[in-house]
């Protein structure tokens, strides 16, 4: 290995990360933007108790408080995961107003889904590579996926992202671990007709019907006979006939369900549960983020097969067993809602929020060439970028290899994923930094095959020095950008690029720290046994994510959270008072109120003068909750005789809170 076993490593790595997560997780506030809106959509889950039908209303009075209600941008699976977390650990719905900046509670519970989805996932990375190739490959892929920043971030973050990477990534171990080594037989227990399997992969494929297919589905069909879901919403005559539609339809899942398990205990070979897997998969990642996910995953396997000539698999790997288990992880919810809120909302969130957004772009600052994402994978994966193109280089050449190899064959595999995903993100018109995720697993384990390689090599060959030379200028020219802009590392999971979301980011000249044992290393590659060098690959990619997670991310939440202004606001306020949401519309101020508060998105002179009257004579003192860049108009916009008593309170880069005594 590196020195030492490969699972030691693999235990000190995973401890490291693990405990970093863990122990910095509150120490950032939920950021603007998707934290926060996502968080309050989840939390709506639990206080309406409604887990079908999402919903969002930015707050309680004022002229924009129900602009919207029914939210349907995403699909329903990361909301329910926050959702079960905030219930797990009692937050979102007590009696305490201030309770989601008073305590760690709150961050814990938006973002513990979206660590073990990320965590997993490096976990399923290293696992396929330890089998196929290598242990030290399966620790270095584990590792290097894991101290990405754009991996580290998005993992420590409540997005949709990392929830629907991760069952892409299981979905594509899965083919791998199923197809890139001899097929064996299942496990069994009983004989003759009694005979079903027992063996580590089915009892996995289980858990994931269980967790992806059978859990969702009896949540759902419960909700519609729910008397209390009957006491709010069967007054509604079309409400009441879609939950009796519900409950009707859902029965053919339970049939569907009965028949795919039925016909699992005839299963006799390892590659059928794992297919399984890959189809319970493919549908969970539809349920996280939309028709991306089986996309890629589709995709893959067929890049794969056309570039392997292996079209018999198409026989082999349970197709019309694998297109019910993905109807039975992604269809229930989709039936069910489109039962309830009919063609309008299947409108919005299939034709809007997915074909459009991906054919015709969504705003303005999100678009770009097919070179987009190249400039992004420097900094989301530092200080790894430097050798990304040598390895994918390494990865192309595998194509004329043999493949009896050790390892070859995932190596043309994962440049294949690699490939596909980089098609994927860069074909769509609407271009996020964030989009980059799905690359960065199959960059890493190009990688990390890559290194495996190399670091049994010998000799200082043009290529060798190619590698050196070509690493060096990229980790100079990405340290270089990322000090002129230190909000790069920040954009790296938002959509905001400009104006005043350019500031408030933490001075980033750290990295040349951070970064300085990968230079050394990089350095000493043609000179000194290579598996040294990888120590101080190893080494500088933990200190980069370090220091990101535990440093960069709080300094930067105090402009990109609203939990500091929030603070403010609750440890001053009185019991009469009125948070105002002014000329902005963010959603943190939603999440963090718990929507309790006064919302006007746009400024309107004759609506604050009616508020400011009908607080008059009540010993009552009124909140601005608004961008920095409005707050000195704020004077302009109420009652002469007010004016004089706007005082700020709190402000950051992004926002300001300004209280108003009203007489």
């Amino acid at each position: 290995m590196l020195s030492g076993s490969p699972a030691m490593w693999a235990l000190l790595v995973a401890v490291a990360v693990i405990g970093i997560d863990l122990g910095t997780i509150a120490q950032a506030g939920a950021w603007d933007p998707w934290e926060t809106h996502y968080g309050e959509v989840a939390r709506q889950i639990l206080v309406r108790s409604d887990p079908m039908d999402l919903w969002w209303q930015p707050g309680n009075g004022g002229p924009d408080a129900e602009s919207e209600k029914s939210f349907a941008s995403k699909p329903v699976l990361s909301f329910w995961l926050i959702a079960l977390a905030m219930k797990i650990f009692g937050v979102g719905t007590q009696a305490d107003p201030a309770e989601m900046v008073r305590s760690p509670w709150p961050e814990v519970a938006l973002r513990l889904p979206s660590m073990l989805a990320g965590w997993t996932a490096a976990l399923a990375l290293g696992t396929t590579a330890w089998r196929l190739a290598s242990p030290r490959a399966g620790v270095l892929a584990g590792t290097i996926v894991s101290t990405m920043p754009q991996y580290a971030i998005v993992t420590r973050q409540a997005l949709t992202d990392m929830i629907f990477v991760a069952p892409v990534v299981a979905a594509a171990c899965a083919w791998a671990l199923a197809w890139l080594q001899p097929d064996r037989d299942l496990g069994t227990r009983g004989s003759s007709w009694r005979r079903i399997p027992f063996d580590r992969a089915y009892l996995v494929f289980l858990v994931v019907l269980i967790a992806g297919a059978v859990v969702p589905l009896a949540v759902l069909h419960q909700h519609s006979f729910d008397p209390l879901t009957w006491r709010y919403f069967g007054k509604i005559a079309r409400r009441a006939e879609g939950l009796r539609d519900i409950q009707k339809h859902m029965a053919l899942y339970w049939v569907l369900l009965a028949v795919v398990f039925v016909r699992s205990l005839r299963w006799r070979s390892r590659s059928q549960p794992l297919m399984g897997i890959l189809y319970v998969c493919a549908g969970l990642s539809l349920m996280a983020k939309g028709f991306i996910g089986p996309g890629i995953i589709g995709v893959i396997v067929l890049v794969h097969l056309a570039a392997s000539g292996r079209w018999e698999l198409l026989r082999r790997c349970g197709l019309p067993t694998g297109i019910v288990l993905f109807v039975l992880a992604c269809f229930p919810w989709h039936h069910a809602m489109s039962l309830y809120r009919g063609e309008r909302w299947v409108s919005e969130l299939i034709i809007d929020n997915n074909l459009r957004r991906f054919a015709t772009g969504e705003q303005k600052q999100a678009v770009g060439g097919f070179a987009y994402y190249f400039e992004t994978l420097g900094i989301a994966a530092l200080p790894w970028s430097a050798v990304v193109p040598m390895a994918g280089i390494f990865g192309l050449r595998s194509f004329t290899r043999s493949g009896e190899e050790h390892g070859v064959q995932l190596q043309r595999f994962a440049t294949l994923w690699l490939a596909v995903a980089l098609f994927a993100i860069s074909y769509s018109t609407t271009k996020y930094y964030h989009y980059i995720l799905p690359c960065l697993p199959p960059a890493a384990l190009v990688t990390a095959l890559w290194l495996d390689r190399a670091a049994d090599e010998r000799g200082r060959t043009t290529t060798v020095w190619a590698t050196v030379v070509l690493g060096l200028a990229i980790v100079a020219v990405v340290i270089r950008d990322a000090i002129y802009s230190p909000s790069w590392l920040a954009h790296l999971t938002t959509y905001l690029y400009t104006g005043m979301w350019t500031e408030g980011a933490p001075d980033v000249t750290v990295l040349m720290a951070t970064c300085a044992p990968f230079v050394v290393a990089l350095v000493a590659w043609p000179f000194v046994p290579r598996r040294w060098c990888l120590m101080g690959f190893v080494l500088a990619g933990m200190l980069t994510r370090g220091w990101i997670i535990g440093r960069y991310l709080p300094g930067a939440s105090e402009s990109w959270s609203q939990r500091s202004a929030m603070r403010a606001y609750f440890d001053a306020r009185g019991p009469n008072d009125r948070l105002v949401s002014w000329w902005f519309y963010y959603r943190g101020e939603t999440f963090f109120a718990k929507g309790d508060l006064w919302v006007m998105k746009d400024p309107d002179r004759t609506s604050i003068s009616e508020l400011v009257e009908a607080s008059r004579g009540q010993g009552m003192t009124l909140w601005f909750l608004t961008t920095v860049q409005h707050a000195n108009r704020l004077g302009t916009h109420l009652p002469s005789d007010v004016r004089g008593y706007i005082e700020p309170v709190y402000e950051n880069f992004h926002y300001a809170l300004l209280r108003v005594d009203v007489p």
